[in-house]
């Protein structure tokens, strides 16, 4: 896959340098995509897309790994320059809404220009306060050893099934007794509290 990468006010550019982006590519673009966000100044990354004039169900599934992987290495991957095309196949499979899609790089860098301005170090993320309860509720649960469940014997679809035969034996065992009808009762009918 034909792609070169610049920088850019901490943002990493990725520019995919093929007009079709299908199955041959995928290996390729996964790669390079986990090389950069394993990157610690790279975990945010602008796709560039504006020579890529086709894509295959295993493009617009990279492009979703991409931003997939972008998030587990607490970074983003922001998709600009996508064609018509392209556009309307996410707007299909209802990714548009999933995936950070702009018009153009510059785009991006307006919007993204006041926060880079006012960040002189990067601040480590605060750890959300834990709950001082939440450890007493871990203490009361017992953790049972594999040996007492091996010995069971019984798998969950063996319980399941017994347990519907027995409420089809039941509802057969109901329709076989004659039922009487309840009398009816006269006057007005009550009022719920």
């Amino acid at each position: 896959m034909k792609h070169s990468v610049s920088t850019r006010k901490e943002l990493t550019i990725l520019k995919l340098e093929e007009v079709v982006f299908d199955i041959r590519h995928a290996d390729c673009f996964r790669e390079t995509i986990q090389q950069l966000v394993s990157r610690n100044s790279s975990r945010n990354l602008i796709l560039d897309f504006s020579q890529v004039k086709a894509i295959d169900s295993s493009g617009i599934s990279s492009m979703l790994l991409a931003h997939q992987l972008a998030n587990q290495s607490e970074g983003l991957a922001v998709f600009v320059s996508l064609c018509q095309q392209i556009k309307d196949l996410l707007k299909l499979t209802n990714l548009d809404k999933q995936l950070y899609i702009f018009s153009s790089i510059n785009e991006v860098m307006t919007l993204i220009e006041p926060a880079l301005k006012g960040k002189r170090t990067p601040r480590a993320k605060s750890r959300p306060q834990q709950d001082e309860h939440g450890d007493e509720i871990t203490d009361d649960l017992e953790i049972l050893p594999d040996e007492v469940f091996d010995g069971a014997g019984d798998s969950f679809h063996d319980i399941i099934d017994d347990d519907q035969q027995e409420e089809q034996q039941e509802l057969l065992e109901d329709k076989a007794e004659p039922v009487e009808a309840a009398p009816k009762k006269r006057g007005r009918p009550k009022k719920n509290p």
